[in-house]
């Protein structure tokens, strides 16, 4: 389900995002797509995460974003 403030475009921007790329800090996500206030992105990373469709990770004083790959998805569900 997706969150009532998180559009399905904010999501495919992110996402279509990592699919040139294989990471990206939060910072780069918000200035790559100006069209997207950084609370939107902020709420559409969580959602992604918690859904488990990307990886958030703590680099230092920052955060990054990886896509998840299907076969990471499918053996995080089965352990």
């Amino acid at each position: 389900m997706v969150h009532p403030s998180i559009s399905p475009t904010s999501e495919g921007l992110i996402l279509d995002l990592l699919g040139l790329r294989n990471s990206l800090t939060l910072e780069q996500v918000v200035t790559l797509l100006p069209e997207l206030s950084w609370n939107q992105v902020f709420k559409t990373v969580d959602e992604l995460s918690r859904r488990g469709e990307i990886i958030l990770l703590r680099r230092g004083f920052e955060y990054e974003i990886e896509r998840m790959s299907s076969k990471a998805r499918v053996l995080a569900c089965a352990g």
